[in-house]
């Protein structure tokens, strides 16, 4: 045993004395840029069908809205540093009936920066119908999401006068990347 942690040493040493180079330029350090990706999560819920009851118009759009603050933009270092964002919105829903998603980003005043709606699918038969939606912004978009500071959002189900029964279950996350560099 002694012997084999004789040679595991030796074979270390060597591979640290092999590994050190006069060639190294250690001025090259200010050059490093760093690209973290980081995950947020924005907005998630999951609602039943009581949510949407309104007995008192039977054909009737129903919105559901709710806002929440993003934390992660409260912070002028990764404001100043984001490059990408890319938003994914999963949704899952056994209601018979298709809804509407609009995410509103809003700055500090409540006005609209940036905006993203899509359809979610409804389910054919009360199983789980699974609606994914990825959006990877452009520059001008991002900026966009640079100067918000809320996020709203809102979900509506036109029920048509007909029944509706189910959950839906909504999650959101915001990957950004940032480019970190004069380290």
């Amino acid at each position: 045993m002694y012997i084999r942690l004789k040679y595991a040493c030796g074979f270390l040493l060597a591979c640290l004395l092999a590994s050190c180079s006069s060639e190294l330029d250690f001025d090259q350090a200010d050059e490093v840029v760093l690209t973290p990706k980081v995950d947020a999560n924005l907005v998630f819920f999951t609602l039943g069908t009581e949510t949407f009851l309104d007995e008192t118009i039977p054909d009737t759009t129903v919105v559901v809205r709710d806002t929440t603050r993003l934390e992660f933009l409260d912070d002028s270092f990764v404001r100043d540093n984001i490059k990408e964002i890319e938003l994914t919105f999963q949704v899952d829903n056994t209601f018979l009936q298709s809804f509407t998603n609009k995410s509103v980003f809003l700055n500090a005043n409540g006005v609209e920066q940036y905006v993203l709606e899509f359809s979610v699918e409804s389910s054919p038969d009360g199983t789980t119908a699974r609606t994914t939606v990825v959006e990877m912004l452009d520059e001008n978009e991002i900026e966009a999401i640079r100067n918000s500071t809320q996020l709203a959002n809102e979900l509506m189900l036109n029920t048509n006068g007909s029944f509706i029964d189910g959950m839906i279950s909504l999650q959101s996350k915001a990957l950004y990347s940032l480019e970190i560099g004069d380290l």
